[in-house]
């Protein structure tokens, strides 16, 4: 079983409790860390199986939104930190 820091923790929380696809944006957002911060737990996330980023396009918008979104693998997921 993975283990996962408290940082990548917070954020598997959030996004599993959130509807299971939350926008990097929000994360940066709702945990008040900068963009790198929440990136790098991102792709430790993603390392294990656990999310997925999904890019979409946004009409207007000069960069695609990021989404992390939870694999099957991480639905069935329970956390233990390290």
């Amino acid at each position: 079983m993975a283990k996962l820091t408290a940082m990548s923790s917070e954020i598997f929380d959030y996004v599993k409790e959130n509807g299971g696809r939350v926008s990097i944006d929000e994360l940066v957002s709702v945990t008040g860390r900068g963009s790198r911060s929440v990136g790098a737990n991102v792709t430790d996330l993603a390392k294990k199986n656990l999310v997925v980023r999904d890019k979409v396009t946004v009409e207007g918008s000069d960069k695609p939104v990021v989404y992390v979104q939870i694999t099957d693998e991480g639905k069935a997921f329970v956390p233990t930190e390290e």
